[in-house]
């Protein structure tokens, strides 16, 4: 049966206190989960996808849940003929509003980004040595991988967001509800997924996970630029949003801080996004892990000294072992 005001009507489905269908209805449209259902139906075809994903909050400590998390074995070789496991695993955060979200300052890519990160490895690191130069050379695993360099990653971005509220008959923009909402909840939610997903000191075999953090919305996306006449506002349906945050005191460039990335897409583009921008991606780290999965494990890689350019590492990578000293 229907929820309905009839006084008749059975406990379980009487609504009370002056409440109708119609503004029960409205309430549950507006609350996300219709969006959250949807984008849970567009991804199970390809995705193990986990509704309410709980983690713990980087800041506060305590315990709260992100919309979806959605998980995808990536091709892999048998466990004899390779020491890794490829996944991609995304955080999804949905968000529904009739009013827009606004992106300002664009900015291009920077030369490291955080976010997305590969984890579950053993390593946060690869160091790298040849055979002409006593020298050895530290790049992240996405580097080592040449991920830096797949158009996916280098995609620009903005800087800031902020989201539209009324108030009066005017609109104001509010940095703040964007960050609660979406920059916020996807951050702490990769963070505890890296965390967590770390092997133990004694493990053999590795999942490697390329985690990546979404927000889908279903609202108006709005890019603010500024040009001679004045401030030029452009929709469009994928924005790239790039978080700074300073690393802990004491670490390597830690005046550099770290640069993470997270990609707020229109619902009705969503499918566009993970089929053909996520996914090539995707596998794309795919080949790159299985032909360096020994060197993803032990975090040593070798390459002869007439082959080695630290922009472009994955194709001549060879595992240290039986290769210098």
């Amino acid at each position: 049966m229907k929820p309905t005001d009839e006084p008749d009507a059975p406990a379980w489905g009487q609504l009370r206190d002056g409440l109708t269908l119609d503004a029960l209805q409205e309430a549950v449209e507006k609350s996300g989960y219709p969006l959250q259902s949807t984008i849970f139906q567009l991804l199970e075809q390809d995705f193990r996808v986990q509704q309410e994903w709980g983690f713990r909050d980087r800041l506060s400590g305590e315990m709260r849940s992100i919309d979806l998390v959605a998980r995808r074995e990536l091709e892999h070789t048998p466990p004899q003929e390779s020491r890794i496991r490829p996944t991609l695993t995304v955080m999804i955060e949905c968000k529904q509003s009739n009013l827009p979200y606004v992106f300002f300052s664009t900015s291009p890519a920077p030369w490291k980004l955080d976010l997305p990160t590969i984890c579950g490895l053993g390593i946060k690191e690869v160091v790298v040595t040849t055979d002409d130069n006593p020298s050895s050379w530290h790049f992240s695993v996405s580097e080592a991988l040449d991920l830096t360099l797949h158009p996916f990653h280098k995609v620009e971005g903005f800087s800031i967001v902020s989201k539209c509220a009324r108030k009066g008959p005017r609109l104001e923009l509010s940095g703040i509800d964007a960050y609660n909402g979406i920059v916020m909840p996807l951050i702490s939610a990769a963070t505890h997924f890296i965390e967590a997903s770390r092997p133990p000191t004694t493990a053999h075999w590795f999942d490697a996970y390329l985690v990546c953090a979404v927000a889908v919305v279903d609202a108006p996306m709005i890019v603010a630029t500024n040009n001679s006449s004045g401030v030029k506002l452009e929709a469009r349906p994928w924005c790239r949003l790039f978080r700074h945050e300073p690393k802990d005191l004491g670490e390597f460039l830690g005046e550099a801080g770290r640069h993470l990335a997270v990609d707020v897409v229109h619902k009705d583009f969503a499918a566009q996004y993970f089929t053909d921008h996520l996914l090539p991606f995707a596998e794309y780290f795919r080949e790159g892990a299985l032909r360096n999965h020994e060197v993803l494990a032990t975090g040593e890689g070798f390459i002869e000294g007439h082959e080695f350019n630290p922009e472009s590492l994955r194709d001549f990578l060879k595992p240290k072992a039986g290769h210098g000293s």
